[in-house]
């Protein structure tokens, strides 16, 4: 029997456990809204332990988040031990502290978020299985890597999410159950929430299991192009979400 996710959401977590969490429930969405983007890591563990299945992630960000898991911290260790094989022992030195998590363990995942840098969630989540794939659709690069798919967004469409935003990098909805993902440093335009063209967002809203938004202050400040502080986009998103999910079919 499926889990009542709003009652479950709030046995496992309270407003401002972590990371200023803050959660919104709108209908039968929930959208959790956190500061730093790796603490996205137990909400959709969370998610995907209770529901007894991996999600594919579509992710709107300026950014492409998907280095390896700890990998900052590791190739820190690996080089202080061996600066002429640092990438090879990272790579082990990975592989360890992913096989040391224990998957279950859901608030064990706050501390674990801890060691994460922020671009670092996605493929933890990735290699715990509670994403089997992510859509990166981001301003930045479009890596091929052998998971996931990135989709480079060109400066015209930037903050933009207009239908033809999607359209320009051939962006596909996904059959499969979907978490949508949110990075506030995307927007960086106030009119972004209005978009003419949102059958596409309209649709990845209605068919996201949850909602995840990340604040990502210090890179929204320097991404901004219009004068508006991260509250009142953070609202806009909100606000946007909520008409659309309250908006009858």
């Amino acid at each position: 029997m499926r889990f009542d996710l709003e009652k479950e959401s709030e046995k496992m977590f309270m407003e401002n456990q972590f990371s200023g969490l803050k959660i919104i429930k709108i209908k039968n969405k929930v959208i959790y809204v956190i500061d730093k983007h790796q603490y996205n890591l137990p909400i959709w563990g969370d998610l995907s332990i209770n529901n007894n299945k991996s999600y594919i992630l579509v992710s709107i960000d300026f950014h492409p988040d998907t280095n390896p898991p700890f990998y900052q911290s590791a190739l820190l260790e690996a080089t202080m031990k061996d600066d002429e094989n640092a990438e090879i022992l990272a790579k082990k030195i990975i592989k360890r502290k992913v096989n040391s998590i224990n998957r279950k363990d859901v608030l064990s995942l706050i501390s674990i978020s801890d060691e994460l840098s922020n671009d670092e969630h996605i493929n933890t989540a990735m290699e715990l299985n509670y994403l089997s794939d992510y859509h990166m659709i981001n301003c930045m690069d479009k890596h091929e890597y052998t998971t996931g798919t990135h989709y480079k967004v060109s400066s015209n469409f930037f903050s933009s999410l207009e239908n033809e935003m999607f359209e320009s990098v051939d962006f596909q909805i996904p059959d499969e159950d979907i978490v949508l993902d949110i990075d506030l440093d995307y927007f960086s335009k106030k009119d972004s929430f209005n978009p003419k063209n949102s059958d596409i967002i309209k649709k990845l809203i209605k068919k996201a299991e949850i909602v995840t938004i990340a604040r990502s202050e210090k890179y929204f400040e320097y991404l901004k192009k219009d004068e508006f502080n991260l509250e009142e986009c953070e609202n806009s998103c909100i606000n946007m979400i909520k008409e659309i999910i309250l908006k009858k079919m």
